[in-house]
Order: structure tokens, then sequence, then C-alpha cells
């Protein structure tokens, strides 16, 4: 069985405050790859927003979108069989320099 990561955030409550599909792509994700993926996704995304110093609408954007894949992510780790292990490795990835 897999699930696409816009599939499973559409069916989030509350609902997205922003579209995020420019950031998440069409692939399909296994259900044990989504807290990684969205990570990922997050990660992408905040490296966006810093490598954009001085343009700062379009960064903001790129922060926000990290805001709510991170956010997603971490409700994602809350449904895995080791939560714990999984929102420390979120803040690990998060945290890369």
């Amino acid at each position: 069985m897999s699930t696409s990561v816009a599939t499973w955030i559409a069916g989030r409550r509350p609902p997205a405050v922003m579209p995020l599909e420019r950031w998440i792509g069409p692939e399909d994700q296994e259900p044990e790859a989504l807290v990684p993926t969205l990570t990922g996704l997050a990660r992408a995304a905040l490296d966006a927003a810093l490598s954009l110093p001085g343009h700062q609408r379009e960064g903001a954007f790129h922060l926000l979108a990290a805001d709510a894949l991170f956010t997603y992510a971490c409700e994602a780790a809350l449904e895995a069989e080791d939560a714990e292990e999984a929102l420390r490795n979120i803040l690990d990835r998060a945290s890369e320099r």
C-alpha cells in the first residue's frame, strides 16, 4: 500500500493554510517513508529560504512551507511505531547546517 504525500496532507484537519504542491511533488511514498520524506521536503524548503537573503517575500514562502512540512512530519512521527525516535530524527535533520 502506498500513499502520496499530497494525499496524506489533504486528509489532515485543519487543512494546510497555503498550497504546498510546489514543495511536494507527485511521488508516491510508502507509509513507512512518510516521516523522512516530509522531513526532507521541509529541509529543502528551509534551505531554499536560507539561500534567498534579501529576497524577503520569496524566502518567506519557503520558510512558511518548511514550517508546515516540519509540522506535518511531526504529526506523522506521532503515528510511527517509535514516535520518540522519529521526532528525534526530525530535529536532527532540521538542525543540519
